[in-house]
C-alpha cells in the first residue's frame, strides 16, 4: 500500500496532454471525479446534439435549396428534449387514432404527399429526403425502436410543415396542410 493521501494526488497532473485538455479538465474538474458524476449533461460531460453529426455535403445541399440548418434547429432541439411519456402519446396518436381528435395519421400521410408534390413543383423536391436523413441521425444504430420511428415520422411532418409555410404564399392550401401536419407536436404541448 502506498503512503500517498488523496490530497497529495490532486496536484499531480495526468501524463497525457489530451487527457488534461479535453472535457472535464478544461473546466477545472478532475476527469476521474467527473466520470462518477450522476448528472449526464454537465460541462464535465457535454451533450452534442445529433444534428451536429450531419454530413457536410447534406448541409451544402440544404443551402443550395435556400435553407440553413439554423431554420430547423428549434425543431431538432424539441426532438432532443422529448420525454418518454410524450413519445408514448405520439405513438398512440399514430397507431390508435382517437375519433374525438380532428387529426388522423392516414390523412397526415396523404397531406405529406400533397406537400411533397408542391415542393417538387417549386424545385425543392430534395429537401424532404434531406430532412428525413437528418432526423434519422437522432437514433443511431441499436436505438431504433417503434417509438423512435414514430418520433421520426411526427418530426418529419413538422419539418415538412416548416417548408410548406414558406410556400404558402404561392399555394394557399399549404398553410392549412402545414397546420394539420404540425398537430401532433402541438397536441403534446
Amino acid at each position: 500500500m502506498s503512503d500517498t493521501r488523496p490530497e497529495e494526488l490532486e496536484g499531480i497532473p495526468y501524463p497525457d496532454e489530451a487527457f488534461n485538455t479535453w472535457g472535464a479538465a478544461t473546466v477545472g474538474v478532475d476527469p476521474l471525479a467527473a466520470s462518477f458524476t450522476s448528472l449526464p449533461y454537465q460541462p464535465v460531460r457535454p451533450h452534442v446534439p445529433f444534428y451536429r453529426f450531419v454530413a457536410y455535403p447534406d448541409i451544402l445541399d440544404l443551402r443550395k435549396a435556400g435553407y440553413e440548418m439554423d431554420r430547423f434547429i428549434p425543431l431538432f432541439d424539441r426532438l432532443e428534449d422529448i420525454r418518454y411519456r410524450e413519445a408514448l402519446q405520439l405513438s398512440d396518436m399514430l397507431h390508435h387514432p382517437n375519433p374525438m381528435l380532428p387529426w388522423n395519421p392516414r390523412r397526415a400521410r396523404e397531406l405529406e404527399m400533397d406537400v411533397r408534390s408542391q415542393l417538387h413543383e417549386h424545385g425543392l423536391g430534395d429537401l424532404p429526403t434531406l430532412l428525413r436523413r437528418f432526423l434519422g441521425k437522432a437514433f443511431p444504430g441499436d436505438t431504433i425502436s417503434y417509438l423512435s420511428i414514430d418520433l421520426v415520422n411526427v418530426f418529419f411532418w413538422a419539418a415538412i410543415a416548416e417548408l410548406a409555410d414558406d410556400l404558402a404564399w404561392k399555394a394557399p392550401n399549404l398553410s392549412w396542410q402545414a397546420e394539420y401536419l404540425r398537430f401532433p407536436l402541438r397536441a403534446i404541448g
